[in-house]
């Protein structure tokens, strides 16, 4: 695991970026500036996606977990979120930021964390 450990600190403060930019995209839609967020989605959907990939290399050979349930969640919250920022639907989209995507997040990223933290300090 000792070849990964480079990939492990990077998923795991690429995750805190995350979660600072859900955050924000959460607080400017509810402000009513859900154009000014379309772009941040966006890049943290780039950024959940590459950290799945580079998960793949060594995600199987952690303790067993629930960060392939987590990451399922996610994907779905993020397709549903997609598709209300393609009709425009600004309530739609505050309502799966709250309620589907910051509840799913904080989940897989606890995971993530609870699992990877190990080998990192280590």
């Amino acid at each position: 695991m000792e070849k990964y450990m480079d990939v492990m600190k990077q998923t795991v403060e690429l995750s805190e970026t995350m979660s600072e930019a859900l955050e924000h995209i959460k607080i400017r839609v509810n402000e009513g500036n859900i154009e000014s967020t379309i772009q941040l989605v966006d890049d943290t959907m780039i950024a959940f996606s590459t950290i799945v990939k580079s998960m793949q290399r060594f995600l199987y050979k952690l303790p067993p977990n629930q960060i392939e349930e987590h990451t399922d969640m996610l994907v779905k919250g993020f397709q549903v979120l997609t598709t209300a920022y393609e009709q425009g639907q600004s309530g739609k989209i505050l309502e799966v930021l709250q309620f589907t995507i910051l509840p799913a997040y904080k989940k897989w990223s606890s995971e993530l964390e609870k699992h990877l933290q190990s080998y990192i300090v280590s």
